[in-house]
């Protein structure tokens, strides 16, 4: 275990999975589910374990506000999540010296993850989002009983100075204001690394619908797998599609 800098000097814990031997060319960070920590229910170390066997690194590592990182729920924004994304890219390519750094998002960090790679389309050398969230105004605002009509319209938030999403999620002023303008689904059109979806179809909190309609929107050589079920059922199916795609060779 280890930790890292964010770009504005919180402490960010995480693991660093290295090959057991040699350097690694490669290298992915693993960014897990809102609510959740570093190990995504114990997939992300099964997913570490097999990289490493195949020679690629991979950290993973706690978001602000989760785990044993610095921060807590209500303060943070996408952009400080956005901004982590950079600094645990820039962290993992230092520490292991790989040239070629991917990226992997689960759900809300697909999200992240998919509006990065559109963002700074050069840096990553392929991507993997499992069941992203691509609407994060529709999740956040749009389904939210303390919204009407993209206004807030209870003194909750006031109040207690958030909202909750689900168990252990809270969101403040900042990161519901940010969630109508990082629009994910938006900018698909501009990611460039070759990309892997990865999605259930009887997932009931984010519709195959959603990534079905991402996928339409990539290049010919991305790919869309679709599981009958939901992905966190189907570990063992799911890391071998991921390993597969990151170790590719083209």
């Amino acid at each position: 275990m280890g930790s890292f800098r964010s770009l504005d000097g919180l402490r960010l814990a995480g693991t660093l999975t290295s090959p057991p031997s040699g350097e690694p060319h490669r290298a992915v960070v693993l960014a897990h589910s809102e609510g959740l920590d570093r190990d995504e229910n114990g997939l992300f170390p099964l997913l570490a374990d097999k990289l490493a066997a195949e020679g690629v690194a991979a950290l993973r590592f706690d978001h602000r506000g989760h785990g044993e990182s610095d921060g807590t729920q209500e303060e943070r924004t996408l952009t400080e999540h956005l901004n982590d994304l950079r600094a645990a890219v820039e962290h993992v390519r230092a520490e292991t010296g790989a040239r070629r750094v991917s990226l992997l998002g689960t759900r809300f960090s697909g999200g992240l993850a998919a509006f990065y790679a559109a963002r700074r389309p050069t840096e990553l050398d392929r991507l993997v989002l499992l069941t992203p969230q691509l609407n994060f105004k529709g999740d956040y605002i749009d389904q939210n009983p303390n919204w009407a009509g993209g206004r807030l319209a209870s003194p909750l938030l006031a109040e207690v100075g958030y909202l909750e999403h689900g168990p252990g999620v809270r969101h403040g002023r900042a990161f519901l204001n940010e969630a109508f303008w990082v629009r994910p689904s938006f900018v698909f059109g501009e990611i460039l690394p070759p990309t892997l979806i990865v999605h259930g179809t009887k997932d009931d909190r984010v519709p195959v619908e959603s990534s079905r309609a991402a996928a339409r929107r990539l290049k010919a050589d991305d790919v869309l797998v679709e599981i009958d079920g939901v992905c966190e059922e189907n570990e063992d199916f799911v890391a071998e599609r991921v390993v597969e795609w990151i170790t590719f060779s083209e």
